[in-house]
């Protein structure tokens, strides 16, 4: 009897366990099956266009070209924000510093969504009034934002960048919008690198992952550049041009004006804190988009620079010319190896100089003959960083000096120094702007001497101008 109720116990054991066993065995393939559909990209998050700019309102720049995509040629546009603004000022309320930047955030996401855009993120960088883009990176801090903005570019898989003019032009009032387009200009050379930030794209080990994230690689096909310079002129033939004054075929207004409608939220930045009222109140966006238009808002015609294109096309054809939905393979920047100086070695440093490196890093062939240019504002003071490498074995007596133009000023009229064997210096050479506005360039030559030979001149092309930022004293 007892063998018998084993026996029967055994039978049933092994009935369940077969039971268990099918019911596991099932349990995975569903499992795999869901873990199969984890590892296809989000088709919500999906981008035709990403915009990398540095504050809430930056985009105003080019919203009148945004519309356009959006609204006419239903394009998919993601924006990221470098900062919250959280330095800039207030035309409406009490709020600064940190408190601003929420209430810009907000701003932000108002203004896109008036132009039917939803992706919106906001990174980690502190807005920081300079004109000097070594001193926003270095404030941002620029390794976070630059993963950060990796990351999304992988989330989002746009097949064109569009962000602000990595390089030192008058006009262009803040260090942020150059480093916001370094950071593009970076994001858009590491986000098909395997080997990039390659946490983003490990698989997740755990149901709650937070650590590996799951993504792909992606290169983005073309990279486009704007600039809110005094002059967009030069970029004439680098370029696309889009007018704002035509019909919105959708919705049956000026792009410009569909572009003024969207600025309405940014009341704490706005010229006339009014604007949303006259707005709601039917006012014609014809008339409020030329008024603002003469206060400097929304460039006519919005002016494009193609930095990189990994496809074919004309330089100054439509942004989409030989762009199709196939993917394209990972392509890193070529970069030649630089030269190795056995002579002593002169560069401008601060900004110029970094720009003629990055130029080159990121084969940007077409921004590596930009001159030296800045804006300063009247009677103040322009430090000019001049770099000398000696890697010879024996030390350098020399002389740097500035020849001005008139009505500009300089401290003293030349500096002696000596660069020690196997050294590097940088000389600082300070001038003073006249106290007047001017309409031209000024050239500020820079010239290193020793014992009556000339070794180096280079040059800066200065406009003075009020509507600029403040210097950085040395």
């Amino acid at each position: 009897m007892y063998y018998q109720r084993k026996t029967w116990g055994s039978w049933v054991d092994a009935v369940t366990y077969s039971k268990c066993l099918h019911l596991v065995v099932v349990l995975l393939l569903v499992r795999g099956v869901r873990a199969a559909e984890i590892f296809v990209p989000d088709e919500r998050l999906k981008s035709d266009i990403l915009v990398v700019v540095a504050h809430p309102d930056d985009e105003t720049l080019v919203s009148s070209y945004l519309a356009r995509e959006s609204f006419d040629q239903h394009k998919h546009i993601a924006v990221v924000y470098c900062t919250r603004g959280d330095s800039g000022a207030n035309s409406t309320g009490r709020e600064h510093a940190r408190a601003l930047g929420l209430v810009r955030e907000m701003e932000g996401r108002r203004a896109l969504s008036l132009l039917g855009i939803t992706k919106v993120w906001f990174l980690d960088g502190r807005d920081t009034s300079s004109q000097n883009v070594l001193v926003s990176l270095a404030s941002w801090p620029a390794a976070s934002v630059v993963e950060q903005t990796v990351r999304i570019l992988r989330l989002t898989r746009p097949e064109i960048v569009l962000t602000w003019l990595p390089a030192s032009v008058a006009g262009e009032n803040h260090g942020d919008h150059q480093a916001a387009g370094v950071i593009a200009t970076e994001a858009f050379d590491l986000a098909g690198d395997p080997a990039a930030f390659a946490w983003q794209l490990a698989a997740p080990i755990r149901q709650y992952e937070n650590a590996l994230e799951g993504l792909r690689p992606w290169q983005a096909k073309k990279l486009y550049y704007f600039s809110d310079a005094f002059d967009t002129g030069f970029f004439r033939g680098h370029g696309p041009e889009y007018s704002g004054e035509q019909i919105s075929p959708e919705r049956h207004r000026a792009y410009l004006a569909l572009a003024t409608a969207a600025a309405a939220p940014y009341l704490t930045q706005s010229p006339d804190p009014t604007l949303n009222r006259r707005i709601d109140a039917g006012e014609d966006l014809d008339s409020i988009t030329a008024k603002l238009q003469q206060a400097g808002y929304f460039p006519e015609p919005v002016r494009l620079w193609l930095g990189k294109s990994l496809v074919s096309g004309a330089v100054t054809a439509d942004v989409w010319d030989g762009i199709d939905a196939a993917p394209i393979p990972f392509t890193p920047p070529q970069r030649s190896p630089p030269e190795v100086a056995r002579n002593l070695e002169f560069s401008l440093g601060g900004p110029w100089g970094f720009y003629q490196q990055f130029w080159r890093a990121h084969e940007l062939g077409s921004l590596r003959f930009r001159r030296a240019e800045i804006a300063v504002r009247p009677g103040d003071t322009l430090t000019i960083p001049v770099v000398i490498r000696n890697p010879q074995a024996r030390g350098a007596n020399l002389t740097v000096s500035a020849s001005l133009p008139e009505r500009w000023r300089q401290k003293s009229e030349s500096l002696s120094v000596k660069v020690p064997e196997d050294g590097e210096m940088t000389v600082a050479v300070p001038v003073i702007a006249p106290t007047e506005q001017s309409q031209d360039f000024a050239e500020i030559r820079i010239t290193a001497a020793s014992g009556g030979d000339r070794l180096f001149q280079g040059s800066v092309f200065v406009l003075v101008n009020p509507f600029v930022a403040e210097q950085l004293k040395w």
